[in-house]
């Protein structure tokens, strides 16, 4: 009689301690977050940089170039072609 009222209460301790809440807070993955600023965008100039441009379309082909003070600008279209050089 003694070893069942042992079993029983050996058993039972396991099941009170096996049931018992648990109080540990659940672990959080640490997050590092970076923040990065894009520079700033650079202040527009009033004068045109030299650039060179190509546009082609159903009506035909537009060629414009800028160095400096000379601008060229070639407009192909309908078999007809136009040149114009300014300074």
């Amino acid at each position: 009689m003694k070893k069942i009222v042992l079993i029983l209460s050996v058993l039972s301790i396991m099941t009170i301690l096996s049931c018992k809440k648990k109080d540990e807070k659940p672990m959080t993955p640490q997050v590092e977050t970076t923040t990065v600023t894009a520079p700033s965008a650079p202040v527009a100039s009033r004068q045109a940089k030299d650039s060179s441009s190509i546009i082609v379309g159903a009506d035909g082909v537009n060629v414009t170039t800028k160095s400096g003070a000379t601008k060229t600008s070639v407009n192909i279209s309908g078999g007809t072609a136009k040149i114009e050089v300014k300074k």
